[in-house]
């Protein structure tokens, strides 16, 4: 039922008879249904009445209803109703129900002593309402409301009534509600929240409206019921004070502004003053601690939707400028220029080389519900802070020999190398960080050039010598040692050739093929713990040689046809099938195709073994395309995701490796020199000429340099020809060192190639994870013994300490080694966070949820992440997998984890909200799902 009339309700047919109905001189006065004597009853209704215009009532009584809109109409109904002649008739009954919206002060008295008792009647509204929700019965509460609440119910209700009640009382709670959804224009059924309010006014333009254009009572009646604790609270309050004096949509953004000044900025001059002008916003002076739930009440709500945060934050930060409150919201998890203010703090903290304080600024800047938006910048300064926790551990030692130096390379060096391109790939526009990773960048430079000169010279030195490689792994052996055990498994093997990868991008894949594979170590040393391997490149480091020597299994130079010739023919196969594909192999005939005819055969093929070369990398550095490294991923490495789908599916051992590595132009310098035939190196000269013009270069000699001697470049930023992309030929051990990744698919318990041994551990260096509480030196690789040794002691299980005493703090006493002899005893502070953990690792359930896991994850990382969903309750999925030491490509992989191993009995400890980017735990839950104390 539209509303009609200002403050009046319509008259039902009902509502009316029941009215004749309850006046016994009526009842006296008519005692046949046409009537004897004519009357008119003034009823003041809304002037519209769409019924029959002739109502029974009583029994069989009848009146005619008519509408008088104006004082005009009220004088012509009722007086030629009065003037008519005869008594009334079953057409034209005696008595006239007259509607009107008039006052008595405007009827001329002449016509009001004709009028039945003399004046305007009124309905009882109480009864009209109870009629409409048809209700046994009126909360008495309801008529202790003193602010038109019936007039209101009665005004307002929908053109077939209020929603029925089927004879229950209609309660206080019930009948404000309805009010409130009506007047509100909103949906009948919506939640009368803080989150629904806060939503009605950034996305309602007539709701808002219609809210203001009530009447003074009505709307401070309806703003008093929704500020109940049981409705939308008193936040309610705040925000519909907002609604009544500035626009409605600003009621959101100011609540996350409220946030910063009430909250997060620590108080003083400039907060007050802004507190003060946002008085202006709420048109009147509102609590400190109601204007805390505001912000609270805000924040809480875009922190379950990333996109509405994201459509807020603009208007957030003007509104913030106009109060003066741009440094209050430099405090704040939710707007940028708290974004911004955090990354500074990285910076700042990078700057002094201070590792708990970036620790401290990551898990904060993390934390930051605009993290999801800033991925690569956030990833960018994770990098800086592993580099600071790289550069802690003194790096400065060399490797006894080239066997160690090259797993010394593959194991840390390269993910240094990883680490420092990304700072290359973009810097930030926040000073402090750029100036932080200047910095940064220029110290890491500098120990790697020692370490990459010692490199080169060892690499010079060996093959001048010609020694044998003994047990370390090399392009020319990689086939018989590491291709043949998968021939003797009877298992297919897939041998993926990514042309000039290195071992920096080997470990970017390797993160995101976990996510549905098995990495085993296909040759490492027996009583060593498995490891990723890697191999020595032939010399030069260029694919005609290395590649050449990869797929044939001796060193030599050659092309496509000699890899093809070649590759098939060798003893290994026992017999079977093998064949290499190139670049041209892989284009498919026709549209529907997705390889080229040989390759689709030789896949389909059981009995076949395949190499497929992938020339992506190679190709980016040749088009001098710019290449990084942080932001590779197998769907940029063409028909890689294809070729590694059809192995899965065929239960396929993969192997991925490359002919050799490559470095990066990032201001490198040229060697001029006119013998240059490659970017890296150059031939010796034969005319008894000095061979060697600059520092940078060095001479390769012997028989793994194949067609003679040559002069390489050793440091990364120095070339002989014209800038491009990047560049590879010379001895460098980004590109001396190829990475070697063996996988099987995941839940394979067959076949398993002899000496493969699944990698248990993860292969980041310790440093590289950024949970690290402790560094150890790593200036060079310990030996054989050393390494069994430390890896028997690493996996023993340590015994529990002695319980202690505990005074105003819980205290962790845990062994550190010290840099001498012994150990030392640190005294930590246990937060309540890591008491909990401590609790939950101790737990028998979650031993029982973690065996129950597909595959072993790493318990510290588990702990980290659960540490930051502990203290913030709501994250980023890429927050969580980034305090696990997780790349942002597995976060939702990650979360997928969690979610399985904390979720039992269908009670959602840890929820993926439905904005599916962030994770919200439920600590409550929690200790009562694994039993833990309060």
């Amino acid at each position: 039922m539209p509303q009609a009339g200002r403050g009046l309700a319509r008259l039902t047919p009902t509502a009316v008879a029941k009215y004749l109905a309850g006046q016994r001189a009526l009842l006296k006065g008519t005692q046949q249904p046409d009537g004897d004597t004519r009357q008119v009853v003034l009823l003041r209704s809304a002037p519209m009445w769409e019924e029959q215009p002739i109502l029974s009532w009583n029994g069989g009584r009848r009146a005619r209803v008519a509408t008088a809109p104006s004082v005009l109409a009220v004088y012509q109904e009722a007086l030629s109703h009065l003037d008519a002649p005869g008594p009334g008739s079953v057409e034209d009954p005696s008595l006239l129900v007259l509607l009107t919206d008039r006052e008595d002060a405007e009827l001329d008295p002449g016509i009001l002593v004709r009028a039945y008792r003399y004046a305007i009647q009124h309905v009882d509204n109480w009864d009209l309402i109870r009629e409409t929700f048809t209700a046994s019965g009126i909360d008495p509460r309801l008529s202790d409301e003193t602010w038109g609440v019936a007039e209101a119910l009665l005004e307002a209700a929908p053109a077939g009534g209020w929603p029925g009640l089927n004879r229950q009382v209609l309660s206080r709670t019930h009948a404000l509600a309805a009010l409130a959804r009506r007047r509100l224009l909103l949906d009948a059924d919506a939640q009368l929240d803080i989150d629904t309010l806060l939503l009605w006014s950034r996305t309602s333009s007539e709701g808002p409206r219609a809210y203001r254009a009530l009447r003074d009572g009505e709307r401070a009646g309806l703003r008093r019921f929704l500020a109940e604790v049981d409705q939308a609270g008193p936040t309610a309050d705040a925000l519909l004070s907002i609604t009544e004096h500035d626009e409605p949509s600003v009621a959101l953004p100011f609540g996350l502004v409220a946030a910063a000044l009430w909250q997060h900025a620590p108080a003083g001059p400039e907060v007050f003053r802004a507190r003060g002008r946002a008085e202006n916003i709420l048109g009147r002076e509102f609590t400190d601690e109601a204007m805390r739930r505001y912000g609270e009440s805000a924040e809480n709500l875009v922190a379950r939707n990333a996109q509405l945060l994201a459509e807020v934050t603009p208007d957030a930060e003007r509104l913030a400028g106009h109060l003066g409150a741009t440094g209050a919201v430099r405090h704040s998890p939710y707007l940028p220029a708290g974004l911004e203010a955090r990354l500074a703090a990285v910076g700042s903290a990078i700057a002094g080389r201070d590792l708990d304080a970036c620790r401290t600024a990551l898990r904060a800047v993390q934390a930051h519900h605009l993290a999801e938006m800033a991925r690569t910048r956030i990833g960018r300064a994770r990098m800086a802070v592993r580099l600071v926790q790289w550069l802690a551990t003194e790096p400065v030692g060399t490797p006894d020999t080239v066997a160690d130096a090259l797993a010394h390379y593959n194991a840390e060096l390269s993910w240094a190398d990883r680490a420092l391109e990304h700072l290359e790939a973009g810097g930030d526009t926040e000073p402090a960080l750029s100036g932080a990773y200047d910095a940064l960048a220029a110290d890491v430079r500098k120990v790697r050039r020692c370490m990459d000169r010692a490199f080169a010279e060892q690499v010079a030195e060996w093959t001048a010598a010609g020694t044998a490689p003994g047990s370390m792994l090399t392009v020319e052996t990689f086939l018989e040692r590491v291709a043949k055990p998968v021939v003797k498994s009877q298992r297919r093997l897939m041998l993926l050739v990514v042309d000039g990868m290195s071992a920096a991008l080997a470990g970017q894949l390797g993160e995101e093929l976990a996510a549905n594979w098995t990495e085993y170590d296909p040759t490492g040393e027996k009583g060593m713990p498995p490891t990723r391997q890697a191999m020595a490149a032939a010399l030069p480091t260029v694919t005609a040689v290395s590649r050449t020597t990869l797929l044939t299994g001796k060193l030599q130079r050659g092309d496509q046809k000699t890899e093809k010739r070649e590759f098939p023919s060798l003893r290994l196969w026992s017999g079977h099938k093998a064949a290499v594909f190139h670049k041209d192999d892989l284009r498919p005939a026709s549209t529907g195709g997705r390889f080229g005819p040989d390759l689709e055969a030789a896949l389909a093929d059981d009995a076949s073994h395949l190499a497929v070369v992938l020339n992506t990398v190679d190709d980016a550095l040749k088009n001098d395309q710019r290449l990084d490294e942080w932001d590779w991923t197998i769907g940029d490495i063409e028909a890689m995701t294809p070729l590694l789908d059809e192995a899965r599916r065929r239960g396929m051992a993969v192997l991925i490796t490359s002919d050799h590595g490559h470095v990066l132009e990032h201001r490198g310098v040229k060697v001029p020199t006119p013998e240059a035939v490659n970017a890296r190196y150059r031939v010796v000269p034969d005319d008894g000429a000095e061979p060697l013009v600059s520092e940078a270069e060095t001479v390769l000699a012997g028989p793994r340099v194949v067609g003679g001697p040559i002069v390489a470049l050793w440091p990364a930023d120095a070339r002989y020809t014209n800038r491009a992309a990047g560049y590879h030929g010379g001895v460098h051990p980004a590109e001396f060192t190829i990475p070697v990744l063996a996988y099987l698919p995941d839940g394979v318990t067959e076949h398993i190639p002899p000496g493969w041994r699944q990698l248990t551990d993860t292969y980041e260096p310790h440093w590289w994870k950024l949970d690290t509480t402790r560094l150890r030196t790593t200036s060079a690789p310990p030996s054989a013994e050393t390494r069994t040794t430390q890896a028997t002691k690493s996996r023993r299980t340590p015994k529990k300490s002695a319980p202690q005493d505990t005074g105003l703090f819980e205290i962790a006493v845990s062994p550190q080694p010290s840099e001498t002899e012994g150990t030392l005893l640190a005294v930590e502070a246990q937060s309540p966070v890591e008491q909990l953990l401590d609790d939950l690792f101790a737990s028998p359930a979650l031993s029982d949820q973690l065996a129950l896991l597909p595959r072993k994850e790493d318990p510290e990382g588990l702990r980290q992440a659960l540490a930051a969903l502990c203290e913030n309750n709501t994250l980023p999925l890429t927050a969580v997998a980034a305090a696990a030491g997780k790349p942002p490509a597995r976060a939702r992989g990650y979360a997928a984890v969690l979610t399985q191993l904390l979720n039992m009995d269908g009670i959602q400890v840890l929820e993926l909200l439905p904005d599916n980017k962030t994770l919200k735990l439920n600590l409550t839950w929690l200790k009562a799902q694994f039993g833990l104390g309060e």
